[in-house]
């Protein structure tokens, strides 16, 4: 996943996964209702959707679906619902709850118990000049400490 990048009109989301086969974007209005929006498959591991209307404050999560082969590392199961790793703000914070470990084909969606993201377009940061000039800094260390183990010193 990427931040997502807000345009006039819409906000783009984008991921990136090599073993998925599908991802959605999953959008929950103010009552918590879903609704699920499939990303457009872009190159061999590249998954981007262009969302037009969406404005900042909305709750999203993400859903990944592709092969369950646990002992090859691959547990995709699209009743859990992803945060996205990068958001700047979550709903809620996390919580354990054992039916989060439920496997596949259980039936129990996790969407009630996991924080959503909440879109925030990014503050701009004003950047300021650099604190030292070229030739300006001074380092101190302990040259006994520095060196003691390094192999061309001798003891």
């Amino acid at each position: 996943m990427a931040l997502p990048q807000f345009r006039p009109a819409s906000v783009v989301f984008s991921a990136a996964s090599a073993t998925a086969d599908s991802l959605q974007l999953c959008l929950f209005d103010e009552g918590g209702a879903e609704t699920r929006l499939p990303f457009n498959r872009t190159g061999d591991d590249r998954f981007v959707i262009d969302v037009p209307g969406l404005k900042a404050g909305a709750q999203y999560g993400l859903r990944a679906d592709g092969p369950y082969d646990p002992d090859r590392g691959l547990w995709f199961d699209p009743d859990k619902l992803l945060v996205d790793p990068y958001a700047l703000e979550i709903d809620r914070r996390y919580v354990f709850d054992p039916r989060l470990s439920l496997p596949r084909g259980s039936g129990f969606d996790t969407a009630s118990l996991v924080p959503r993201a909440r879109l925030v377009q990014p503050a701009e940061v004003a950047l300021y000049p650099p604190l030292f000039q070229p030739g300006g800094l001074i380092y101190e260390l302990n040259v006994r400490g520095f060196t003691m183990r390094h192999p061309e010193v001798p003891a």
